[in-house]
């Protein structure tokens, strides 16, 4: 297992230990989104959720998932999207889980991502400059983290 794996595995446990302590305390579900699930979402003619990057400028000026707004776009128009489900993503899923756990509590219908960029990465799907063109560039956070050869880090 490579070092950036097991950050992730590491998140993944530390984000379910939180996650299951606040169920113990009454609060709202975050829910999870899987990546065959999401890209099925995203092909979807009706009902298509509103995909939200909660990553930094830097690794949004890189690519994106196609389709997919920033935090402030969002915020910018969250009374237009108010019916429709949000889904967050980031790098590994953690800022991705704490921005949805902070929608949950406000009454949205938001869902983490939780294999975010590198899961979709991962499975070899596509990824879009901030110009809406196709790329194979993406920004890992860290070059800890392996995306596989066909996409191009940049950091």
């Amino acid at each position: 297992m490579s070092p950036g794996d097991l950050i992730i595995r590491l998140c993944d446990l530390g984000f379910g230990a939180i996650e299951a302590t606040r169920r113990l305390f009454g609060r709202p579900r975050v829910k999870t989104i899987t990546t065959s699930d999401l890209h099925a979402a995203m092909n979807s003619d009706h009902s298509r959720p509103v995909l939200v990057d909660v990553r930094s400028q830097s690794e949004q000026a890189v690519s994106r998932i196609p389709g997919a707004m920033t935090q402030q776009e969002y915020e910018a128009s969250v009374e237009e999207l108010a019916n429709r489900q949000v889904v967050v993503y980031c790098t590994v899923g953690g800022r991705s889980y704490l921005y949805a756990r902070n929608l949950v509590a406000a009454g949205v219908d938001a869902t983490n991502y939780r294999d975010s960029i590198l899961g979709w990465c991962r499975d070899g799907l596509p990824l879009e400059s901030p110009d809406k063109q196709a790329t194979n560039a993406v920004h890992p956070y860290w070059r800890i983290f392996q995306v596989p050869d066909q996409y191009e880090v940049k950091t």
